[in-house]
Protein backbone atom coordinates (compact mmCIF):
# COMPACT_ATOMS: atom_id res chain seq x y z
CA UNK A 1 0.00 0.00 0.00
CA UNK A 2 1.28 3.81 -1.12
CA UNK A 3 2.47 5.65 1.94
CA UNK A 4 -0.28 7.88 1.40
CA UNK A 5 -3.27 5.89 1.17
CA UNK A 6 -1.59 4.56 5.04
CA UNK A 7 -1.44 7.87 5.94
CA UNK A 8 -5.14 8.45 4.42
CA UNK A 9 -6.35 5.35 6.39
CA UNK A 10 -4.77 6.78 9.38
CA UNK A 11 -6.43 10.26 9.32
CA UNK A 12 -9.92 8.43 8.99
CA UNK A 13 -9.36 5.95 11.93
CA UNK A 14 -8.64 9.42 13.73
CA UNK A 15 -11.49 11.03 12.68
CA UNK A 16 -13.96 8.28 13.19
CA UNK A 17 -12.57 8.36 17.10
CA UNK A 18 -12.84 12.03 17.22
CA UNK A 19 -16.60 11.64 15.79
CA UNK A 20 -17.61 8.59 18.07
CA UNK A 21 -16.19 11.10 21.20
CA UNK A 22 -18.10 14.18 20.06
CA UNK A 23 -20.99 11.54 19.32
CA UNK A 24 -20.90 10.28 22.54
CA UNK A 25 -21.06 14.49 24.51
CA UNK A 26 -23.93 15.38 21.89
CA UNK A 27 -25.91 12.18 22.98
CA UNK A 28 -25.70 13.10 26.73
CA UNK A 29 -25.36 16.91 27.02
CA UNK A 30 -28.98 17.17 28.32
CA UNK A 31 -28.30 15.16 31.25
CA UNK A 32 -25.00 16.15 32.24
CA UNK A 33 -23.95 19.36 33.99
CA UNK A 34 -21.43 21.74 31.78
CA UNK A 35 -18.86 21.27 34.13
CA UNK A 36 -19.10 17.24 33.67
CA UNK A 37 -19.41 17.96 30.39
CA UNK A 38 -16.11 19.67 30.35
CA UNK A 39 -14.27 16.85 32.34
CA UNK A 40 -15.72 14.28 29.83
CA UNK A 41 -14.39 16.07 26.38
CA UNK A 42 -11.24 16.68 28.12
CA UNK A 43 -11.03 12.78 29.25
CA UNK A 44 -11.34 11.76 25.81
CA UNK A 45 -9.67 14.30 24.27
CA UNK A 46 -6.19 13.10 26.40
CA UNK A 47 -7.57 9.52 25.79
CA UNK A 48 -7.64 9.73 22.42
CA UNK A 49 -4.35 11.74 22.30
CA UNK A 50 -2.26 9.17 24.05
CA UNK A 51 -4.13 6.55 21.95
CA UNK A 52 -3.06 8.04 18.48
CA UNK A 53 0.73 9.13 20.60
CA UNK A 54 1.57 5.69 21.57
CA UNK A 55 0.33 4.08 18.29
CA UNK A 56 1.99 6.78 16.10
CA UNK A 57 5.38 6.30 17.91
CA UNK A 58 5.18 2.61 17.82
CA UNK A 59 4.81 2.67 13.74
CA UNK A 60 7.52 5.01 13.78
CA UNK A 61 9.91 2.85 15.89
CA UNK A 62 9.26 -0.41 13.14
CA UNK A 63 9.91 1.96 10.47
CA UNK A 64 13.06 3.06 11.91
CA UNK A 65 13.95 -0.49 12.38
CA UNK A 66 13.64 -1.42 8.79
CA UNK A 67 15.72 1.71 8.00
CA UNK A 68 17.84 0.48 10.31
CA UNK A 69 18.13 -3.20 8.57
CA UNK A 70 19.32 -1.29 5.33
CA UNK A 71 21.78 1.00 6.85
CA UNK A 72 23.22 -2.25 8.13
CA UNK A 73 22.92 -4.81 5.24
CA UNK A 74 25.23 -6.62 4.02
CA UNK A 75 27.19 -5.46 0.86
CA UNK A 76 27.39 -8.40 -1.68
CA UNK A 77 28.67 -7.91 -5.25
CA UNK A 78 26.03 -7.50 -8.25
CA UNK A 79 25.63 -11.56 -9.67
CA UNK A 80 27.46 -12.05 -12.70
CA UNK A 81 25.08 -14.69 -13.83
CA UNK A 82 22.86 -13.56 -16.82
CA UNK A 83 19.53 -13.38 -14.84
CA UNK A 84 20.46 -13.43 -11.71
CA UNK A 85 19.23 -10.74 -9.25
CA UNK A 86 20.78 -9.30 -6.45
CA UNK A 87 20.11 -11.15 -2.97
CA UNK A 88 17.36 -9.78 -1.08
CA UNK A 89 18.52 -7.42 1.76
CA UNK A 90 22.00 -6.81 0.46
CA UNK A 91 23.23 -4.40 -1.57
CA UNK A 92 25.92 -4.83 -4.49
CA UNK A 93 27.80 -1.14 -3.18
CA UNK A 94 28.51 0.73 0.14
CA UNK A 95 27.04 3.79 -2.39
CA UNK A 96 23.56 1.84 -3.34
CA UNK A 97 23.29 0.73 0.06
CA UNK A 98 23.98 4.60 1.80
CA UNK A 99 21.44 6.07 -0.64
CA UNK A 100 18.94 3.35 0.00
CA UNK A 101 19.60 4.24 3.85
CA UNK A 102 18.84 7.29 2.77
CA UNK A 103 15.91 7.02 1.74
CA UNK A 104 14.24 4.85 4.29
CA UNK A 105 15.28 7.10 7.32
CA UNK A 106 13.63 10.27 5.42
CA UNK A 107 10.50 8.33 5.22
CA UNK A 108 10.14 7.82 8.81
CA UNK A 109 11.27 11.63 9.30
CA UNK A 110 8.29 12.43 7.17
CA UNK A 111 5.68 10.73 8.33
CA UNK A 112 6.52 10.95 11.98
CA UNK A 113 8.50 14.37 12.62
CA UNK A 114 7.53 14.57 16.09
CA UNK A 115 8.63 10.93 17.32
CA UNK A 116 11.95 9.49 19.31
CA UNK A 117 12.20 7.80 16.04
CA UNK A 118 12.35 10.69 14.02
CA UNK A 119 15.16 12.02 16.00
CA UNK A 120 17.11 8.74 15.46
CA UNK A 121 16.76 8.90 11.88
CA UNK A 122 17.83 12.16 11.45
CA UNK A 123 21.21 11.40 13.39
CA UNK A 124 21.41 8.37 10.69
CA UNK A 125 20.02 10.20 7.77
CA UNK A 126 22.62 12.44 8.28
CA UNK A 127 25.25 9.82 8.75
CA UNK A 128 24.35 8.61 5.35
CA UNK A 129 24.69 11.53 3.47
CA UNK A 130 28.16 11.78 5.32
CA UNK A 131 28.84 8.46 3.88
CA UNK A 132 28.14 9.08 0.30
CA UNK A 133 30.16 12.54 0.50
CA UNK A 134 27.48 14.87 0.87
CA UNK A 135 29.06 17.22 3.55
CA UNK A 136 26.99 20.24 3.35
CA UNK A 137 23.49 18.64 3.37
CA UNK A 138 25.20 16.42 6.22
CA UNK A 139 26.08 19.17 8.33
CA UNK A 140 22.50 20.51 8.05
CA UNK A 141 21.04 16.84 8.81
CA UNK A 142 23.52 16.87 11.88
CA UNK A 143 21.94 20.56 13.11
CA UNK A 144 18.43 19.49 12.57
CA UNK A 145 18.96 16.62 14.86
CA UNK A 146 21.27 18.88 17.26
CA UNK A 147 17.37 21.04 17.26
CA UNK A 148 15.40 18.17 18.16
CA UNK A 149 17.28 16.19 20.68
CA UNK A 150 18.75 19.24 22.70
CA UNK A 151 21.04 17.93 25.42
CA UNK A 152 20.64 14.00 24.77
CA UNK A 153 22.98 11.30 23.75
CA UNK A 154 21.90 12.12 20.02
CA UNK A 155 22.03 15.82 20.34
CA UNK A 156 26.01 15.73 21.72
CA UNK A 157 26.96 12.47 19.21
CA UNK A 158 25.20 14.97 16.26
CA UNK A 159 27.84 17.51 17.03
CA UNK A 160 30.72 15.24 16.60
CA UNK A 161 29.19 14.07 13.36
CA UNK A 162 28.39 17.88 12.55
CA UNK A 163 32.18 18.39 13.09
CA UNK A 164 33.49 15.71 11.29
CA UNK A 165 31.28 16.82 7.93
CA UNK A 166 32.45 20.21 8.25
CA UNK A 167 35.91 19.40 8.49
CA UNK A 168 35.39 17.21 5.83
CA UNK A 169 33.98 19.89 4.08
CA UNK A 170 37.39 22.11 4.56
CA UNK A 171 35.55 24.01 6.92
CA UNK A 172 38.19 23.83 9.36
CA UNK A 173 37.38 26.73 11.67
CA UNK A 174 33.50 25.84 12.11
CA UNK A 175 34.38 22.58 12.79
CA UNK A 176 37.53 22.85 15.42
CA UNK A 177 35.39 25.57 17.12
CA UNK A 178 32.59 22.43 17.49
CA UNK A 179 35.24 20.05 18.88
CA UNK A 180 36.89 22.69 20.78
CA UNK A 181 33.66 23.81 23.07
CA UNK A 182 32.75 20.15 23.31
CA UNK A 183 36.05 19.06 24.66
CA UNK A 184 35.98 22.59 26.99
CA UNK A 185 32.70 20.34 28.72
CA UNK A 186 33.99 18.41 31.18
CA UNK A 187 30.18 17.84 32.88
CA UNK A 188 28.84 16.57 29.04
CA UNK A 189 27.96 13.07 27.75
CA UNK A 190 30.93 12.59 25.80
CA UNK A 191 33.79 11.34 27.32
CA UNK A 192 36.82 14.07 26.54
CA UNK A 193 39.03 11.89 26.07
CA UNK A 194 37.36 10.80 22.88
CA UNK A 195 36.44 14.35 22.08
CA UNK A 196 40.10 15.61 22.35
CA UNK A 197 41.18 12.68 19.94
CA UNK A 198 38.52 14.06 17.25
CA UNK A 199 40.28 16.79 17.89
CA UNK A 200 43.51 16.24 17.13
CA UNK A 201 43.01 14.69 14.10
CA UNK A 202 41.01 17.89 12.83
CA UNK A 203 44.06 20.15 13.45
CA UNK A 204 45.64 17.52 11.70
CA UNK A 205 43.45 17.53 8.46
CA UNK A 206 43.64 21.64 9.17
CA UNK A 207 47.25 21.50 8.79
CA UNK A 208 48.16 22.53 12.17
CA UNK A 209 50.34 19.97 13.99
CA UNK A 210 51.42 21.73 16.45
CA UNK A 211 48.07 21.60 18.25
CA UNK A 212 47.11 18.15 16.98
CA UNK A 213 50.28 17.38 19.40
CA UNK A 214 48.87 19.46 22.15
CA UNK A 215 45.30 17.93 21.93
CA UNK A 216 47.41 13.96 21.88
CA UNK A 217 49.15 15.14 24.85
CA UNK A 218 46.04 16.13 26.91
CA UNK A 219 45.10 12.56 26.39
CA UNK A 220 48.00 11.48 27.68
CA UNK A 221 48.41 13.47 30.50
CA UNK A 222 44.76 14.10 31.79
CA UNK A 223 43.48 10.73 30.63
CA UNK A 224 46.08 8.38 32.04
CA UNK A 225 43.52 5.34 32.31
CA UNK A 226 41.86 6.14 28.86
CA UNK A 227 42.34 3.33 25.85
CA UNK A 228 43.63 6.29 23.53
CA UNK A 229 46.48 6.99 25.81
CA UNK A 230 48.78 4.36 23.48
CA UNK A 231 47.45 5.80 20.14
CA UNK A 232 47.74 9.55 21.55
CA UNK A 233 50.97 8.89 23.15
CA UNK A 234 52.12 7.54 19.62
CA UNK A 235 50.93 11.02 17.23
CA UNK A 236 52.01 12.52 19.73
CA UNK A 237 55.87 11.70 19.24
CA UNK A 238 55.45 11.74 15.59
CA UNK A 239 54.30 15.27 15.24
CA UNK A 240 56.47 18.35 15.15
CA UNK A 241 56.30 20.32 18.13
Amino acid sequence: MKADHRHQLKQNEFAIRVAKATELLATHRDRIVIGTVAVIGIVIAISVYSWWSGRAAAQAEALLAAAMQTYDAPIVPAPTVPGATQQAGTYPTEQARSEAALTAFQNVIAQYPSTDAATAARYHHAASLAAVGRFAEAEKGYQATIDAAGDSLFGATAKLGQAEALIAANEFDRGLKVLEDLAANRDGILPVDGVLMQLARGYQKAGKPADARTAFKRVVDEFPDSLYVPQARTHFQNLPS
